[in-house]
């Protein structure tokens, strides 16, 4: 019976030696092949054996941490690590790892402007998830590389108790006025709206535009969040780009007197998350991937006011609702950063960089 026991254990090994031994992208294509509770089956198995997934993410820690414990408890036999760095430095972390033949990631959160420099170094792999089906054309490439898990509108932002509505602005130009010279506020990296303007303007009227914003003393500050911090407290009447979710979060958490402003079109970045080609753990890396692309997943995000480019959940809060409210909504994906990213860092060094205030 011992004999026979140390039998079925050696066969389990070897079986488990033979999947691991296959390439990621050789799993990932078997288990599309599949369907169903074979394809689950197969996938929970393969997960279990490698017991843990890596994700180097660039959302907020808390958000990744409410992610990791959801995980953990649906599936409690696969450790979740966590790896927190912005866009810029999640891919260049990557990158670094892989120059020196270290492959730790096995799913990756880069931003919009990064993925492309990560597809180009042949670090990204490919893998189909079925709840891509769940998401329109907007919010995944055509190629079965990237999926929007986070879609973070761009909009305009007033202090209430300093601007009426009725003074509210209510397009970019409108902080051109005499009355906002400033006492008004730009963060020193607003990607989202000046590719914006790019698309819609093209890059003089955007040179032209960021002059004349210069000439009004538009206030340029480090850090999306601060700015929030100052336009609650008072410090400016607006501001010109802000995430939206962090405008509602404080709105309707911490009583914030602020309002939203939705330009149109509104700018939205999709943040796409995606597989590393070289994933130590391929199949934990599907079930994390297909786990937060989930609704159940999604929902965790959507419920700390995040929105969601799935379809059918809507926003926590009413007022992000730019669907049900008919808002124009332009997304920006990571071709569209990959097209105009060194126009608007010529942009960025000649205009913003150098007004910074801190």
């Amino acid at each position: 019976m011992r004999v026979h026991s140390i039998w079925l254990l050696l066969a389990l090994l070897v079986c488990v030696s033979a999947a691991s031994a296959k390439e990621p992208e050789e799993v990932w294509a078997e288990l599309g092949r599949l369907s169903g509770s074979e394809r689950q089956t197969r996938l929970m198995s393969g997960a279990r054996a490698e017991r843990k997934v890596v994700f180097y993410g660039n959302i907020e820690s808390d958000n990744l941490e409410r992610l990791r414990r959801d995980f953990e408890k649906r599936y409690p036999d696969i450790r979740l690590e966590i790896w927190r760095g912005s866009g810029e430095r999640t891919a260049n972390r990557v990158l670094t790892e892989a120059r020196g033949g270290k492959f730790a990631a096995d799913v990756i959160g880069p931003s919009n402007e990064n993925l492309p420099t990560l597809m180009a170094a042949g670090l990204i792999g490919r893998y189909n998830s079925p709840e891509r089906a769940n998401y329109g054309d907007a919010h995944k490439d055509r190629e079965g590389y990237w999926t929007s898990y986070d879609f973070n509108l761009v909009v305009m932002a007033y202090n209430t108790r300093l601007v009426p509505a009725s003074q509210a602005p209510k397009k970019y130009e409108d902080f051109l006025a005499p009355k906002w010279k400033g006492n008004f506020a730009m963060d020193m990296d607003p990607d989202r709206a000046v590719m914006l303007w790019l698309k819609l303007w093209g890059e003089q009227k955007t040179q032209r535009f960021l002059q004349e914003l210069s000439k009004n003393d538009v206030v340029i500050r480090k850090g999306h969040t601060l700015i929030t911090q100052l336009l609650c407290a008072g410090e400016y009447k607006a501001a010109v780009e802000l995430y939206a979710y962090r405008l509602a979060t404080v709105k309707y958490e911490k009583g914030c007197p602020v309002e939203m402003s939705f330009p149109d079109p509104t700018p939205g970045g999709v943040t796409p998350i995606v597989v590393a080609k070289r994933s130590p753990n391929p199949h934990a890396a599907a079930l994390l991937l297909d786990y937060i692309l989930s609704e159940p997943g999604q929902k965790v995000l959507v419920d700390v006011g995040r929105f969601s480019g799935r379809r059918g959940l809507k926003p926590k809060y009413a007022e992000m609702d730019v669907e049900g409210k008919g808002i124009h909504v332009l997304p920006l994906r990571p071709e569209d950063a990959a097209q105009l990213g060194e126009k608007y860092q010529r942009l960025r060094e000649k205009f913003l960089l150098a007004r910074q205030s801190g």
